[in-house]
């Protein structure tokens, strides 16, 4: 009878083990979770800018994430908020109509862009004329 008993309290000593070593790794998982959730959300962000010329701010210029088609346009302040939360080397495109593109490259702790465009150098090579050179001869006896 107490062989068995000696079994038994063996083979319970065995599972506390297993049971402690089992919850031991199971916090460690959790702990490892948590910290990696929280890393992840300190590098994604979200970010906010301005937009102008050399005059002022530019109203419906879009900024695009660069590879994407995910993008946003600034409002009559020249003021945009990026839809989407940007990471580190993530690359913001801007483009407005008549002046050149511009790329900002978002860093580790960007979350507000100040973007000046310039505009295109216009040369004028040569002129255009547009009219009608087509004349009627009126007869002068009527």
């Amino acid at each position: 009878m107490q062989t068995k008993t000696y079994t038994i309290m063996k083979t319970q000593a065995i599972t506390q083990k297993n049971i402690f070593k089992t919850l031991g790794l199971f916090s460690l998982f959790m702990i490892l979770t948590l910290t990696s959730n929280t890393v992840t959300a300190q590098t994604e962000r979200t970010v906010k800018g301005v937009v102008s010329d050399e005059i002022g701010p530019l109203e419906r210029a879009t900024i695009v994430l660069k590879g994407t088609n995910i993008g946003v346009d600034t409002d009559e302040k020249g003021a945009f908020t990026f839809p989407q939360k940007l990471k580190e080397n993530d690359k913001l495109v801007v483009i407005q109509l008549g002046y050149k593109d511009k790329e900002v490259t978002i860093g580790p702790d960007t979350t507000f862009v100040e973007v000046k465009l310039t505009d295109y150098d216009i040369v004028i090579v040569g002129s255009l004329m547009i009219g009608n050179n087509n004349t009627v001869a009126k007869d002068p006896n009527n």
